[in-house]
């Protein structure tokens, strides 16, 4: 063999090693990276001082995180997240909007009555006094009662 053909061997050898040293380092010993906790705020304002935080998830997938008009877009448009978690929407904090998309049989018209009535009245002491809202009655009230907390 000639000195070229060895030497090409040789390089070939070496860089075969450095590079399972490479994976090896990055299987063993490359320590745990955390995640931290992302807190999500709403500019919506009777909901302006909720705030999500996610739970912890050991092994998340890297993800990009978007921008915060985005977020905010996406937030606006549904029950807090709190509230999604229990399947329950708090009469005294959502906006006409969540109660309407949130709540099946309520419509923008009775949304804005409940919220009209519990900036007039106060907060709802109870589920039940969502009933003195005009419109709600028993059928109404039998088909919320499992969706709704105060």
């Amino acid at each position: 063999m000639d000195d070229e053909t060895l030497q090409v061997r040789y390089l070939i050898v070496i860089a075969a090693v450095l590079c399972a040293l490479i994976i090896g380092y990055n299987a063993f010993y490359v320590p745990e990276v955390s995640i931290p906790d992302i807190a999500v705020m709403t500019d919506v304002s009777s909901a302006a001082d909720e705030t999500y935080t996610p739970k912890a998830v050991s092994a998340a997938p890297a993800a990009s995180i978007p921008d915060e008009s985005k977020q905010q877009e996406e937030a606006v448009g549904t029950a807090s997240a709190a509230e999604a978690l229990h399947g329950k929407i708090n009469i005294n904090t959502a906006t006409a909007r969540q109660l309407s998309d949130g709540l099946d049989g309520i419509g923008d018209v009775m949304a804005k009555r409940i919220v009209d009535y519990r900036e007039k009245n106060g907060k709802f002491k109870s589920i039940e006094e969502i009933k003195n809202v005009s419109g709600i009655g028993d059928k109404t009230f039998a088909k919320l009662k499992d969706h709704i907390t105060v």
